[in-house]
């Protein structure tokens, strides 16, 4: 679930605040592709902080591991939501990162006319004939099975010429 601005700038000190701030949408389309490549690495570096640390007092809360401070973790949500707002601070950076990989790879427009005129190019020097006289070009080639026009034992002949002699009488 989403939390508010106020709950996030709550869990988080100032430099993670500054660097979910700057994931944020008006901030992050205004950055460079180094800078943002340099951000996911911080933000990464800082949420598996805060995960390690929300399993480790997890851990403590069951007794299974020994306290870091003087007396064992009671609660861990604070960290756990600390490690949340990293994660999707992180994911915008990384669905960043994928719109421009995907921009970059649209081509243009100029490069889609390029390549159309030259296709189109290609066409007309392909259809030109090579010499002034026809050659033999498409002849029709006749069916051997077929009957011949007008043949009485062709299928559908005979009631053809019924319905023609009808037409005619009427």
């Amino acid at each position: 679930m989403a939390q508010s601005s106020k709950a996030t700038a709550r869990l988080l000190d100032k430099t993670e605040a500054d660097l979910v701030a700057s994931t944020q949408r008006g901030a992050i389309g205004a950055l460079p592709d180094d800078a943002l490549r340099d951000l996911a690495g911080k933000l990464r570096e800082r949420r598996d902080k805060a995960r390690d640390g929300a399993r480790r007092q997890k851990r403590e809360m069951r007794g299974k591991a020994e306290p870091k401070g003087t007396k064992p973790a009671t609660d861990n949500t604070g960290t756990k939501a600390k490690a949340d707002a990293l994660t999707a601070a992180l994911k915008r950076v990384g669905a960043e990162r994928t719109r421009r990989e995907e921009k970059a790879k649209i081509p243009s427009q100029r490069s889609l006319a390029r390549k159309a005129l030259a296709l189109k190019q290609r066409q007309l020097a392909a259809e030109r004939p090579a010499s002034r006289t026809a050659s033999k070009g498409m002849r029709p080639v006749e069916n051997p099975k077929a009957a011949k026009s007008g043949a009485l034992n062709d299928a559908g002949a005979r009631p053809a010429m019924m319905r023609s002699k009808i037409a005619r009488q009427s």
